[in-house]
């Protein structure tokens, strides 16, 4: 009996992927970065083409007919998109509702920037269907979360480990926004703000590297126009520059208003108990529809619907009068926080333009009936409430100046940005100490403090271990062999506390103890629990839990030995690779 070599075939792709493995990681994140990068750039301006041609299939057709087919088809195309949408978030990707900038955020920091795939193409569909139908909301926030999917997903297809994707994570994010904006300025300066929270970071030549790549594309496919047009705008009058201030604080304390009502509507819609959790968005859709509808028949605008940008155009052209873009505002404001706190898949952006630029769109209309504004003054004016509108929600004044300047391409408007971003930022910290980010945070449990790093390792060990432990703990009280086995069976936890019939803790089950156990037959043998109050500084416990037998704090007070939350070394690492990861900056 003769035998034959085994013979292995070369895959076409094997000479390609062995050269492509000589390259120096450096080189290869550059090109990775760079690629990925124009593919996101692709993704994002196709997003906005797809949302306006919808958008003009459904609502702009519509307006064209009698106002009986224009009720009847808006309300079939609002409700209609919010269902369908809703029906592929909750089917195929249930992390993909809402916004998109916030669990962006939530993924860089906790899951070191891995999304996954499914939820770019679900959150694409979803929101296109959701914005294209008229729901009151800005593309800004899905875009964001498919360029960050897309490129985390791509990297991951090509070798890049879970661990060691916040770089194309947050390269996505600058990518898409400075695609969609053509503003690769604001795309950079957005990411550092807000995503990664510091301007000095590590991954700043990446990020920079795909702003680039997504503005490129942007130029090729659409051109170099600016995202708003305007004309050329004289200097101000000295009647412009005292009117600045004014609109800033009007624009600022709307903005406010929009994130109280957003954040209000979506803790009252989380209690309601006689609503289906999947109908809540479609409740907020109709918001829009009755608003969209009644601003329609007053002013002839259908800005309410969708994402506004045409009628926020108008309002820097001056084609409104004071009391048309003021029932805009108000619409738009309310219009857009039901759709918010309803749980609508779409972003903030968008409307917080919209409400800014109306209520300076109002302001200027206003006074050009008792003072000499000229055309410049009112443009400018306008612009002025998108900027303070958008810096007193998002609270990123850099990203803010940057965005209006380059979506307006006017250089004249910087010293009106910056008064508008000071006022702004004045009235809305007065009205509302937080961004909408972090307040929706703390709304979902999430605390700032834990997610986001400290800056420098004194502060980090000075910070109270709380900051950083778990306080939905999985505890045991049933030590019997149907006991221990369920607890192995549904955790793969290495340690748990025991509770005794009284809820205190009588001490710890280790893994290892808990198997023997049940081969022995015999009780487990508890170890005894090491105990850390929640204020006890982060240097101090992790003495405390690298000195304990089971590397294993209870959190809580060890007299009372009633347990609060655990603190493990998982939490420990985690919180040091943060660290780690900021210091790198």
């Amino acid at each position: 009996m003769t035998t034959r070599p085994v013979s292995f075939a070369r895959r076409p792709f094997d000479p390609l992927l062995r050269r492509w493995s000589r390259v120096p990681k450096s080189g290869r994140e550059v090109i990775l970065v760079g690629v990925l990068g124009t593919g996101v750039g692709v993704i994002a301006v196709g997003f906005h083409a797809i949302v306006e041609r919808i958008h003009h299939f459904t609502i702009g057709r519509l307006a064209e007919h009698g106002i009986g087919v224009f009720l009847a088809g808006s309300f079939a195309a609002v409700v209609g998109a919010s269902l369908l949408a809703t029906f592929l978030i909750k089917g195929f990707a249930p992390e993909a509702a809402g916004g998109g900038v916030l669990p962006t955020k939530l993924s860089f920091w906790k899951d070191f920037g891995y999304i996954r795939l499914r939820t770019g193409v679900v959150k694409f569909l979803a929101s296109a269907i959701t914005l294209g139908g008229g729901v009151s909301l800005g593309p800004e926030g899905p875009v964001v979360q498919v360029g960050a999917a897309a490129m985390s997903a791509g990297a991951g297809a090509l070798g890049v480990p879970k661990q060691k994707r916040r770089l194309f994570c947050a390269s996505g994010v600058a990518a898409a926004i400075a695609a969609v904006f053509n503003a690769p300025l604001a795309a950079i300066a957005f990411v550092l703000e807000e995503i990664i929270g510091e301007l000095s970071s590590r991954l700043i030549g990446g990020v920079l590297l795909a702003a680039v790549a997504g503005a490129l594309v942007a130029h090729a496919l659409i051109g170099p126009q600016p995202a708003f047009q305007a004309g050329a705008l004289d200097d101000p009058s000295w009647w412009g520059v005292l009117l600045c201030p004014v609109v800033a604080a009007l624009a600022g304390a709307g903005g406010a208003a929009f994130q109280k009502g957003a954040l209000a509507t979506r803790g009252r819609m989380r209690g309601l108990t006689w609503l289906p959790r999947w109908l809540t968005p479609t409740a907020g859709a109709l918001g829009t529809w009755v608003l969209g509808v009644l601003a329609f028949w007053w002013t002839g605008s259908t800005g309410i619907f969708g994402i506004g940008y045409d009628a926020v155009t108008s309002a820097i052209s001056g084609d409104f009068v004071w009391h048309a873009a003021l029932v805009l505002a108000v619409a738009k404001l309310v219009a857009s926080f039901l759709a918010v706190g309803s749980g609508g898949c779409g972003g903030i952006f968008a409307p917080s333009f919209f409400i800014g630029g109306m209520f300076g769109a109002a302001v200027a209309a206003g006074a050009g009936l008792f003072l000499p504004l000229t055309g410049s003054d009112k443009a400018m004016l306008a612009m002025a409430g998108m900027c303070a509108g958008f810096v007193s929600v998002i609270r990123t004044p850099v990203t803010a100046i940057l965005l209006i300047f380059e979506v307006t391409h006017q250089f004249v408007m910087v010293p009106f940005l910056l008064v508008a971003t000071l006022v702004s930022q004045v009235v809305s910290r007065r009205l509302e100490k937080e961004g909408m980010y972090e307040c929706m945070m703390r709304q979902d449990g999430e605390d700032p403090h834990r997610v986001l790093p400290p800056r420098d390792y004194r502060k980090w060990r000075e910070m109270p271990v709380g900051e950083l432990a778990n306080f939905r703990p999985v505890v045991v009280s049933d030590l019997s062999e149907a006991g221990l086995k369920t607890a192995l069976e549904n955790y793969r936890f290495n340690c748990f506390p025991v509770q005794g019939a009284d809820g205190t803790i009588t001490g710890l089950l280790t893994r290892p103890e808990a198997m023997l156990a049940l081969a022995t037959k015999q009780p487990p043998k508890l170890e005894p629990a090491v105990w850390a109050e929640a204020s006890l500084p982060l240097g101090n416990a992790q003495i405390r839990i690298i000195d304990s037998p089971s590397n294993f704090l209870c959190i809580g007070v060890e007299e009372h030995r009633k347990l609060v939350g655990i603190f493990t070394l998982h939490d420990l690492l985690r919180g040091q690779e943060t660290l780690v990861e900021s210091d790198r900056g």
